[in-house]
């Protein structure tokens, strides 16, 4: 009897870690801003940072505009997966539909990429 018990406890808790995830219809306001790859590219205020903005971000290669966001409690922090809409910047006619994971770090600077095997880490650039 107790290893039933035991079991719907289990059960019961992991049901409640996947209701936990959250959808978003924008990236949270703690994201937005411009990111590098480092301290020279924000600097150089070149194209090769990511602008992010509530509903949409991009880079030299392209813009999206956000579909929606989903947090997820993970185990080294919150993962936002951003489904989004982009469109090319050397053809507007190519359009794609994108998924990209952002992990906000404690020091002002997250990791991001198309998958968790190719997550890049950036820097927030300084306001300008």
């Amino acid at each position: 009897m107790q290893r039933i018990s035991s079991l719907i406890l289990v059960s019961a808790l992991l049901a409640g870690s996947a209701a936990a995830d959250v959808r978003r219809a924008a990236i949270p306001r703690a994201l937005l801003g411009t990111w590098a790859e480092s301290a020279e590219q924000c600097a150089a205020k070149d194209k090769s940072g990511v602008t992010i903005e509530a509903d949409k971000y991009g880079d030299a290669k392209g813009s999206c505009v956000v579909r929606w966001v989903v947090e997820t409690a993970g185990s080294q922090g919150v993962n936002y997966a951003v489904h989004s809409l982009c469109t090319s910047a050397s053809d507007p006619s190519k359009t794609q539909l994108v998924n990209i994971v952002i992990r906000p770090q404690n020091d002002g600077r997250a990791v991001m990429g198309r998958s968790f095997e190719d997550l890049k880490t950036y820097q927030r650039c300084p306001a300008q």
